[in-house]
C-alpha cells in the first residue's frame, strides 16, 4: 500500500540509525510512544538491536553474523536474536515479535530467514519485509569484497502467529 511508504523509509533509517529512542519515529507512527519503555526507548528498534547493542566481546549482532560469513563461506552461525531474554518481564509493553535471523550462502547465493513468533499481516509484514530484504542487501554489499561473485539469494519470512487485527478486517474485505 503507498500509503506506507514513507514510513517504512522513516523506519529503515532509523533502524539503520542504530536508536532505540521513539523521538524521530513517533514522528511518523505514534503508535511507538504507546509502547515505550520508561526511559523513553523501545525494545523492537532492530537496528538498535542489531548494530549498537554489543556482546560482552564488543561486537554487534551484525558484526557476529558478517564475522561468521567470512570466516566460513558455509557457516550456520551468522545469527542474529532479536527478542532477548531481557524483554521477558511482566512491565514490558513492547515484547519483540521477531525471534531470530540466520544468514546462509549457499549455491554462492545469500540467503536470509527471519522468524517472527507474530506478526501483523496489516502493518507487521510490509514493514518488516521492506527492512529485511534491504538487510540482506547490506549484507551482500558488505561481503562482495571477500566474495566477488556472491549473488542476493532467497528471503524467507517465517511466523508462528500470523493475523489481521479486527480493526483492518474493512480493509481486507475491500
Amino acid at each position: 500500500r503507498s500509503s506506507q511508504f514513507k514510513y517504512i523509509a522513516a523506519e529503515i533509517l532509523w533502524y539503520f540509525l542504530g536508536r532505540a529512542d521513539v523521538d524521530f519515529i513517533s514522528k511518523y507512527a505514534s503508535f511507538w510512544k504507546q509502547i515505550q519503555n520508561e526511559d523513553g526507548s523501545v525494545n523492537s528498534s532492530y537496528g538498535n538491536l542489531l548494530f549498537t547493542k554489543k556482546n560482552r566481546f564488543g561486537q554487534s549482532q551484525y558484526e557476529w553474523a558478517y564475522d561468521s560469513l567470512v570466516k566460513d563461506k558455509d557457516t550456520r552461525q551468522a545469527i542474529m536474536h532479536f527478542n532477548l531474554p531481557e524483554h521477558q518481564h511482566p512491565k514490558n509493553k513492547d515484547f519483540v515479535c521477531t525471534m531470530y535471523g540466520i544468514f546462509h550462502i549457499r549455491d554462492n547465493k545469500l540467503n536470509f530467514s527471519i522468524n517472527m513468533r507474530s506478526n501483523d499481516a496489516i502493518l507487521g509484514t510490509p514493514t518488516d519485509v521492506a527492512f529485511f530484504t534491504v538487510l540482506q542487501q547490506q549484507m551482500l554489499n558488505h561481503l562482495l569484497p571477500t566474495y566477488p561473485d556472491l549473488q542476493l539469494g532467497s528471503y524467507t519470512h517465517i511466523m508462528d502467529s500470523y493475523h489481521i487485527y479486527e480493526r483492518h478486517f474493512s480493509l481486507v474485505k475491500d
